[in-house]
């Protein structure tokens, strides 16, 4: 497929008006290099750290992702859904931040509009497998491709989906034809993709809801041994009814509760029990069949996040079932 056939067969997937490919190294990154959010805008984004290059751009970060912490943020600003600006754009995860946060995105969606605001979604952890924010109320939809390469992608991809902006009975969101709006005027080149790439992406959708239904399992399989882990604390999944937004994610996502867990160590940091396990789990690519571990919050943190492979989760159990013994022996 060539890379216009690739937009378009992605679009289809994520039922949007259209997708754009870029080659960024995260969303946020992805975001920037479009220049859609001008010297202006506010964006107000919930985000442990949000990344840098929207200047001259008013950026608040909320502590929530809840509509009530965006709207309090957007007070006193004249947001404009016309070309022209100046625009107030909202910035979320489906999935994401400190604790795997589930955002509320039809509240979010609603509350947008009544704000004049443009809501942005980071749908990389869930994927548009686990998510479909355009339909839940977001003008953009933005997700990094590792999973649908597998992680073999030379380099890092990210699709951005616009919304429809057709509703029922003829009526047009204005949010979303702002967005296409913006999106057809950016000047943005084409994406020169390799053969390779596209060969990847090409069978990367071809098997993706297969593959990560796999991911979704290995994750709730894994998220259930470590909550009952006498060796661990605070686990972090929003498929377990521990998790502070379970109730919404039960809404929110489908096929699952995503890929990813959360834990803490009891009283080791994530480099000592990084030591301790295979050089696989850090050095695999993400999104790949190999189950990856990191720190979130650094090596002297004791925080580790998880993202489940499509390897055997009895294996990875097992395996990190070992390397914290190796630690209580120390």
């Amino acid at each position: 497929m060539g890379v216009q056939q690739l937009e378009e067969a992605w679009a289809l997937r994520t039922g949007a008006r259209e997708a754009r490919l870029l080659a960024a190294s995260h969303v946020p990154a992805a975001l920037s290099q479009l220049g859609i959010v001008r010297p202006g805008d506010r964006l107000v984004a919930f985000a442990d750290a949000f990344a840098c290059g929207f200047d001259g751009c008013d950026v608040t970060l909320v502590g929530e992702p809840a509509a009530a912490a965006f709207a309090g943020a957007s007070e006193g600003f004249d947001a404009s859904f016309d070309v022209e600006g100046p625009h107030l754009w909202w910035f979320v995860n489906s999935i994401g931040g400190f604790g795997l946060r589930v955002a509320d995105l039809r509240a979010l969606g609603r509350a947008a509009r009544e704000a004049r605001a443009l809501l942005v979604v980071d749908n990389t952890v869930a994927s548009a497998f686990g998510c479909d924010p355009l339909r839940l109320g977001a003008a953009l939809s933005l997700e990094a491709l590792d999973r649908v390469c597998s992680g073999k992608a030379p380099r890092k991809l990210v699709a951005a989906s616009v919304a429809r902006s057709q509703l029922k009975c003829h009526r047009v969101d204005a949010a979303a034809e702002c967005a296409h709006a913006l999106l057809e005027g950016c000047g943005l080149a084409a994406l020169d993709l390799s053969s390779v790439e596209s060969e990847v992406l090409e069978h990367g959708l071809e098997t993706l809801d297969t593959r990560m239904q796999a991911h979704f399992d290995r994750a709730r399989a894994l998220a259930e041994y470590l909550a009952a882990n006498e060796m661990v604390r605070n686990v972090r999944y929003p498929g377990l009814t521990s998790h502070s937004d379970h109730a919404i994610a039960t809404g929110i996502l489908e096929h699952g509760f995503g890929p990813a867990v959360e834990f803490d160590l009891m009283d080791y940091t994530a480099g000592e029990f990084f030591s301790m396990l295979p050089d696989e789990f850090r050095a695999s690519p993400a999104g790949g069949s190999t189950t990856r571990l990191s720190a979130p919050r650094g090596k002297q943190g004791s925080t580790i996040r998880l993202f489940a492979g499509t390897d055997d989760p009895l294996v990875v159990a097992a395996t990190l079932d070992t390397a914290l013994r190796k630690l209580a022996t120390l």
